[in-house]
């Protein structure tokens, strides 16, 4: 059995003391001083060697990537050849990467890990005995204190990337009105205590977080943007509410023939007048619209003997939303809609010719569920939206993407209906294509 060197040595020094009892000689006395020190020299150059062997397998590079460990390359000239002469006296092979840089490894407190000249790499007790032996006994301070002044080494390395699994969460209703609610001052603009949109089918205003107002042509949430409804409504906003009146307006009643595929067609709803509101708390929502075609709005019937006009429209629905990661967010609203189509015409007074009175027909009520996912993306670089709607057997795609951050964006909507008989007030398909402009005040 071979006994460890540390037991060598006290056999040694015990052998020693019984040799100076028995036989206490100058010769003897020397001979047991000699083996002494040979064994202690054996321990500490099995010492070395071990340390030699721990100081290869650590630092590796993968080691001290994304930790406070800090690198850097000695500019100062002087004190660059004063390390490398010094650690040439400890290896003289070192001498081969003469010229080369000295790259410096230690920890935040000034302990240094390693030094590195071109291959030859200086580490552990190797390194401390080296600076050590230097004729400067301030070395080691001033090579420590030089990260200040010198060329800092990025350890981190830009093509690791940490993998994560993917956990979608489920949204809160204020987190949903933030990234969804049209008139919501959060999510784009933050810092703004207000802004203002307009783009073709709408004008929109928010001031602070409470109050604001809206223009808009179409109820979307039936699928009649722009418009194919013939309405125009003007919105008082506050809050999570908005509510106002609607008034019929003449635009559409013929073809427009723009740029193809912009081709709007001439659409067979009358604009009537009344009260529109709707609310969006997050996890519900809807809207209640009721007007009345006047006989003081004759001249914007599209055929004054024979039109349809919306009387009613009641919309409710159940919303939820999943944040995919931290820029997308997939929203859902699930629920029903029914609206009312009157059948109307204009007929003169019996005696009276010249004026007339309007004539109620058939009454037709629509029943459909409702449907529409919303997805958003909110890089801030390149922010988009995109959406689809299911109503009444008809689709509507719409979607958005950012020009310029936060003032341009461009938007499209396009109905597409999928039933095969449209009835007489229903339009075949619309596609509208417009800039939408944003200030934030």
């Amino acid at each position: 059995m071979i006994l460890p060197p540390v037991l060598v040595a006290c056999f040694a020094l015990g052998t020693m003391a019984l040799g100076q009892s028995l036989n206490p000689g100058p010769d003897s006395t020397l001979r047991d001083i000699k083996s002494l020190r040979d064994s202690i020299r054996a321990v500490d150059e099995e010492i070395e060697l071990l340390q030699h062997f721990l100081e290869a397998s650590t630092v590796d590079p993968t080691f001290v990537q994304y930790t406070t460990i800090k690198s850097w390359v000695i500019n100062n000239p002087v004190l660059r050849d004063s390390l490398f002469y010094a650690l040439l006296q400890a290896d003289s092979s070192l001498q081969s990467e003469a010229g080369a840089d000295a790259e410096v490894l230690a920890t935040p407190w000034n302990d240094m890990i390693q030094v590195r000249f071109g291959t030859a790499v200086f580490k552990g007790m190797t390194l401390k005995k080296a600076l050590d032996r230097s004729a400067d006994p301030t070395l080691y301070k001033k090579i420590a204190e030089s990260y200040r002044y010198s060329k800092d080494i990025e350890l981190r390395d830009p093509s690791f990337r940490l993998e994560t699994p993917l956990q979608p969460e489920l949204l809160s209703p204020n987190r949903i009105l933030e990234n969804f609610f049209p008139l919501s001052p959060a999510g784009r603009g933050e810092r703004a205590s207000g802004f203002a949109e307009l783009a073709i089918d709408r004008f929109a205003v928010r001031f602070g977080s409470k109050w604001g107002g809206e223009i808009r042509l179409g109820v979307d949430e039936i699928n009649n943007p722009f418009w194919a409804n013939g309405t125009i409504a003007f919105l008082a906003a506050y809050k999570r509410y908005r509510f106002g009146f609607v008034l019929p307006f003449s635009a559409g009643k013929t073809s427009v023939d723009v740029f193809p595929p912009i081709f709007f067609r001439a659409r067979n709803v009358t604009g009537a007048r009344g009260f529109l509101g709707d609310f969006d708390f997050g996890s519900i929502g809807g809207l209640l619209s009721v007007t009345r075609f006047s006989v003081n709005d004759v001249g914007k019937a599209t055929n004054p003997g024979n039109f349809y006009y919306l009387s009613g429209i009641l919309n409710l629905y159940y919303s939820f939303a999943v944040a995919m990661d931290p820029t997308d967010i997939v929203r859902a609203k699930v629920g029903f809609g029914v609206h009312r189509v009157t059948a109307a015409g204009l007929t003169p007074i019996p005696g009276d010719t010249s004026n007339t009175y309007v004539s109620l027909g058939e009454l037709t009520n629509v029943i459909s569920p409702y449907l529409r996912i919303e997805y958003l993306n909110k890089e801030i670089s390149d922010r988009y939206a995109a959406s689809v709607q299911f109503y009444n057997m008809t689709l509507m795609f719409a979607g958005s993407m950012e020009i310029v951050p936060n003032i341009l964006s461009l938007e499209v909507k396009y109905v597409w209906p999928i039933a095969g008989d449209l009835k007489g007030w229903e339009y075949p398909d619309f596609f509208v294509i417009s800039p939408k402009l944003r200030i934030e005040f």
